[in-house]
């Protein structure tokens, strides 16, 4: 793997780590169950910085696989492109499910995180939401996960075949050489293989 491929992956993977890092302190900031209290038939949450870090944390994976997409090359499950193989179709596959559902993950917890307010019950109880241990998690994972799946999608890309051109032949010219009587014998021409 060539400096330039290296760095596109490495770029990669930061903003992956990135997103899963505060995907994480998301999950460990969010608003827990004894931290919200009932007054005046109202559910009071108290502050917490859970809604700005999913946030953070889904822009970074929407961020991510645009960056894979565009510098990877785009779609990779849907090309034609003679150098894709079955695994790296797959692995493609699997890395836009994982921003999907990461991000539908992230925004939801992130939205129920903040929400204010609760519901009367059908035995009169104010029921109180929060969100449940492992949503942020989850979304920070599979964020993470999004990132290796498009970066070992393109790693597993067919390298292009390298076309070996026979060196330059010089013809000996002077005064007493005439390239007719004397021919300089040529290297036989070889072909790399082809694959079906």
């Amino acid at each position: 793997m060539d400096n330039k491929v290296a760095g596109y992956c490495a770029v990669a993977a930061v903003l992956g780590i990135l997103a899963a890092a505060t995907g994480f302190a998301a999950e460990a900031t969010k608003v827990k169950a004894s931290e919200v209290y009932i007054v005046l038939d109202t559910c009071i949450y108290p502050s917490s910085p859970a809604l700005a870090l999913g946030i953070v944390s889904a822009v970074f994976t929407i961020i991510t696989r645009i960056y894979i997409s565009v510098t990877f090359g785009g779609g990779g499950c849907c090309r034609s492109d003679p150098n894709t193989t079955p695994i790296s179709k797959l692995l493609s596959v699997l890395s836009w499910v994982a921003s999907v559902i990461a991000v539908c993950l992230l925004l939801t917890a992130a939205g129920l995180n903040n929400r204010q307010g609760g519901q009367v019950n059908s035995y009169g109880y104010i029921i109180c939401y929060v969100v449940k241990p492992g949503i942020f998690a989850t979304g920070a994972i599979l964020a993470l996960l999004s990132a290796v799946f498009g970066i070992a999608a393109f790693i597993t890309l067919t390298p292009q075949p390298q076309i070996t051109t026979n060196p330059a032949v010089a013809y000996p010219m002077g005064a007493n050489v005439d390239p007719e009587k004397n021919p300089v014998p040529f290297p036989p021409q070889q072909y790399p293989p082809q694959q079906y």
